[in-house]
């Protein structure tokens, strides 16, 4: 997944919007679970293409080839990977009343979503903070002035000692308190004390941080 590093946001926004799609919640020595957030508005946590740009353009003035690649590559090709997953409502139409799960997929035109009875809304360079506003233009083209929510789910790994270790799609905004509970919550050995955030193999959070996360 494409995002800028986590120690980049003050401690306080310590959410699963800071933790990429390979996200880790560790506590002590066994695994936790996923789930899925209600559906919401674009929400301001996803940065703008502005944002980006400004992001990539400090990074390359201090020298942070990696940081600076990274970014560059989000603006060119957008957020979005074979596999992912949003959750969609269109208000006043007769096609996805109800919050549906839609699954990107990839052919030979690039990444996509199928739609029921239209065609494919295609997410090649689509951020996240974009995606309500290119799901709007698409459906306007089927629909008369389209009112739509659409929240992109983040992929998170719970591990560690709660009742349903294992992997979840989430809102990026939900509490990392939340996601622990949607986990099944800590079991009763479990040291909340010791619960890290990892991207791979790398650790972002320790301990003392993400116990700030959850006082807050």
């Amino acid at each position: 997944a494409w995002i800028r590093p986590l120690m980049m946001f003050p401690r306080r926004l310590v959410r699963t919007s800071c933790v990429a799609a390979a996200a880790y919640l560790s506590l002590a020595n066994v695994c936790l679970g996923q789930s899925v957030a209600p559906v919401g508005n674009a929400r301001r946590q996803f940065e703008t293409r502005a944002e980006l740009d400004s992001l990539a353009t400090a990074a390359e003035k201090g020298h942070r080839t990696s940081e600076a690649w990274l970014l560059r590559t989000r603006l060119e090709k957008g957020d979005f990977q074979e596999g992912d997953r949003m959750w969609v409502v269109v208000e006043g139409a007769n096609i996805m009343t109800k919050p549906e799960t839609l699954v990107v997929q990839s052919g030979k035109n690039g990444r996509y979503i199928q739609l029921p009875r239209m065609d494919d809304l295609p997410l090649d360079g689509v951020l996240r903070s974009e995606l309500v506003d290119r799901f709007r233009q698409h459906l306007a083209k089927y629909i008369k002035e389209p009112v739509v929510r659409a929240t992109p789910l983040v992929r998170i790994a719970v591990l560690g000692a709660v009742g349903r270790p294992g992997y979840f799609y989430t809102a990026a905004d939900i509490p990392l308190s939340d996601v622990i509970m949607q986990a099944g919550g800590p079991v009763a050995d479990a040291d909340l004390a010791k619960v890290s955030i990892r991207r791979g193999t790398e650790v972002i959070w320790q301990g003392k941080d993400t116990q700030a996360a959850l006082a807050d």
